[in-house]
């Protein structure tokens, strides 16, 4: 029994030394070393088709949608300077791995899901600022004159029976106006509540915006992750702790 033993310790001793297994690299590094090769080979296609598309971007600019899309915005996603960091990065000391939301490159100027397609462009080149730049201006001018100081559009969407905007005033407070959802952005909105919050829920990415008027609060859920059939968002309202109000998003204008 003991010379069996032995020999069973001595040939998992062997296998841990010459089983690929066990010296395979971490599907993390490998992943984002492929990816790297993408990005340093300069094929514009290749890295189209790497996307995971809808692939969103800073509101007002508008999502990319498919490969073509991508192509078409290249220059407004990408520059040389991201591309060559990404190019000559090491995914051991540039590359982080984030649990379920994917690899992280830098301080989250790109993200990759777990196999390797990109989900987010945080990064922006000078050219995407002032496509950004001008279409905010550009979405400015069709509001209503009392609604024109902002410093970035969040979101509109329509419920419903309502057309909802938030948008960002400062750094850290937001702007919710409504109107019926018959009504034009550049008429005069029924309800306008300053000094909202965000409020993230979790890590996931899903968040949500609270405004105040008096003991009436009201909250638009952004669902980022969800199943096929989540709505884009949804809108509560609360009276006290008495929820009067709860509408799903059926169309999104801006945001996701």
């Amino acid at each position: 029994m003991k010379l069996i033993t032995a020999a069973i310790f001595a040939c998992a001793i062997t296998l841990s030394f010459s089983c690929p297994l066990w010296s395979a690299e971490p599907s993390f590094e490998s992943t984002v070393k492929k990816f790297i090769q993408v990005v340093a080979s300069k094929d514009r296609k290749a890295l189209a088709n790497s996307v995971s598309y809808p692939l969103q971007r800073r509101v007002p600019l508008p999502s990319i949608d498919s490969p073509k899309q991508f192509l078409d915005a290249y220059d407004e996603i990408l520059d040389e300077n991201i591309l060559k960091a990404i190019s000559t990065s090491r995914a051991s000391a540039d590359w982080s791995e984030m649990g379920g939301r994917g690899f992280m490159f830098q301080n989250g100027s790109l993200w990759l899901d777990e196999d390797g397609r990109i989900t987010a462009i945080n990064y922006q080149t000078e050219k995407g600022k002032r496509k950004r730049a001008d279409l905010i201006e550009a979405d400015k001018k069709q509001l209503h004159g009392s609604l024109r100081d902002f410093k970035r559009p969040v979101l509109e969407w329509e419920t419903a029976k309502y057309r909802i905007r938030i948008d960002q005033i400062t750094d850290d407070k937001f702007r919710y106006a409504v109107w019926p959802v018959r009504k034009k952005t550049s008429e005069m909105p029924d309800l306008v509540l300053r000094n909202g919050t965000l409020i993230f829920d979790g890590s996931g990415g899903n968040h949500h915006y609270d405004f105040k008027s008096g003991d009436v609060l009201y909250r638009c859920f952004v669902w980022v992750i969800g199943d096929a059939d989540t709505p884009p968002g949804e809108i509560e309202v609360y009276k006290g702790k008495k929820l009067v109000l709860n509408q799903p998003v059926v169309k999104v204008i801006k945001g996701r």
